[in-house]
């Protein structure tokens, strides 16, 4: 049988559907995801934020200056709220880096692999989105440049020599937003089709990541491994 509504069911059905349902309702505890890794920064700056493979290290205060730093500098040269960034990268301190002065700005992320993306869907995405910028490793640097040119988007090596990414403004950036702005967008594969954008807004985020039981009791100290392609809606 077949039905749209719960009141097609018996009252005892319907008791207990609302019962088991619904869980309790509880205050997320900030509406931006880079505003929930500034309160770490805040309270524990000292703690190891990330191990790369190579065991270098970085702390939350450390990755703070350096995604501020990059995100003041993408703001002068035009970054805009709202605009979408390709980051073309591989798990890295880098990524997270990109990824924290691109939230901070107030615009979205598009995370690709560049190790993985086939140029097909480089060259789809990258005309899909048209970002003004985009952040890269300089090992994926040549197989991002004909696509950016096609699409007039400047390009930022994350691990470059340019000394203006490295050091500047360290403050944070004042952009007003919400929790309705984009936080990332993750591509579908492709397998049925050309690859299709999802776009994720902040309010999913904190609502995924800062309530239990989605949190899975992750608390200052753990240590999480990242194994996934960064651009699987779990690994971003």
């Amino acid at each position: 049988m077949s039905f749209h509504s719960i009141d097609n069911l018996s009252l005892e059905d319907q008791r207990l559907f609302n019962q088991f349902g619904r869980g309790p309702r509880v205050d997320i505890p900030f509406e931006l995801a880079h505003e929930a890794f500034e309160n770490i920064v805040d309270s524990h700056p000292h703690v190891t934020a990330a191990r790369s493979y190579d065991g270098t290290t970085i702390t939350y205060q450390g990755l703070e200056r350096r995604a501020n730093i990059l995100s003041n500098e993408l703001i002068k040269r035009g970054l805009c709220p709202k605009d979408r960034v390709c980051i073309v990268v591989s798990r890295s301190i880098e990524l997270l880096v990109g990824i924290l002065a691109v939230l901070k700005a107030g615009a979205q992320y598009v995370p690709l692999d560049g190790g993985v993306v086939a140029d097909a869907a480089l060259q789809h995405i990258f005309n899909d989105v048209k970002p003004p910028m985009v952040l890269c490793l300089k090992r994926f640097h040549a197989k991002v440049e004909l696509y950016a040119r096609e699409t007039k988007s400047e390009i930022v090596e994350l691990d470059g020599p340019d000394p203006k990414i490295l050091s500047g403004n360290e403050e944070r950036p004042k952009v007003a937003m919400d929790s309705s702005f984009g936080s990332y967008m993750i591509y579908t594969s492709g397998t049925t089709g050309k690859p299709k954008g999802v776009d994720v807004r902040h309010r999913g985020v904190v609502n995924n990541l800062l309530v239990e039981p989605a949190k899975l009791k992750i608390t200052v100290g753990k240590n999480v491994g990242q194994l996934l392609n960064i651009s699987f809606d779990m690994g971003s």
